[in-house]
């Protein structure tokens, strides 16, 4: 129920952001790429994401013995929670919050400034993406640490023995989710900076992941941990790419 309601309030602060947009008048164009933050950025993103795949292939699930020998004391008592917990409806949920979030860019083509700037925040979206799911891999693929479930006795032993059961740190929804969420407030504050909607675009940005990291414990994936420092890794990754490809600065 929570996830629908907080669905429900990311529609109506989008709906509410859409009626301050036709208001704003002045065509704005606070980005200029330049050719060499677009090389390195790219390149940063590709060498990440190539990285991870290459490593990718040496990690082999967790077999029974290696299940039998975990030790959940040796969990930090700020992760305990998503021991405790593992839903299915929960991790559903949050895949279509996951979803939700890549959508939110597009609410920017809504008036002329962001489809005026569509090629230059489209580059900008596309190159943060691409560092923010490499360095999310690379980082799963060297740490290894075991799901919350793998701990949960009610969790089935087929669904412990997944390659993916490994791949707890850190939150990729929680990451994904704030990188999108956040680079779309980032970009509307700068398309439009004396807007009143604002602080309602930061509000909408941050209850979207909020509500996916929760629901990524709620449902026994992640820990407090992992959400957290996924969060983290999404918003900055938002907040510096784009500010990176502002004019006058980068170039």
């Amino acid at each position: 129920m929570i996830y629908r309601l907080l669905s429900i309030l990311f529609l109506v602060l989008s709906l509410l952001v859409s009626q301050f947009l036709p208001a704003q008048g002045l065509v704005v164009h606070p980005y200029n790429p330049s050719n060499a933050t677009n090389a390195v950025l790219l390149g940063l993103g590709g060498a990440l994401t190539t990285t991870s795949i290459l490593l990718d292939r040496r990690v082999s699930p967790l077999t029974e013995d290696d299940i039998s020998v975990l030790e959940i004391n040796k969990i930090p008592g700020i992760d305990l929670f998503s021991t405790r917990h593992i839903s299915l409806d929960a991790d559903e949920s949050t895949d279509k919050l996951l979803l939700a979030s890549f959508a939110s860019p597009f609410f920017l083509l809504l008036d002329r400034p962001g489809r005026d700037n569509f090629d230059r925040m489209a580059l900008i979206v596309f190159e943060g993406a691409m560092i923010n799911a490499g360095l999310i891999n690379l980082t799963k693929v060297l740490v290894r640490r075991p799901r919350p479930y793998t701990y949960n006795a009610d969790a089935p032993l087929d669904t412990k023995l997944k390659k993916s059961s490994r791949y707890s740190f850190f939150s990729g929804h929680s990451a994904t989710t704030a990188y999108f969420s956040i680079t779309t407030a980032k970009l509307y504050n700068d398309l439009y900076p004396n807007s009143k909607a604002t602080p309602y675009v930061w509000l909408g940005a941050a209850l979207l992941p909020a509500a996916v990291s929760y629901g990524r414990m709620r449902a026994g994936r992640h820990f407090f941990t992992d959400v957290l420092v996924g969060s983290a890794v999404g918003t900055i990754i938002a907040i510096v790419v784009p500010t990176l490809h502002r004019n006058g600065e980068g170039n």
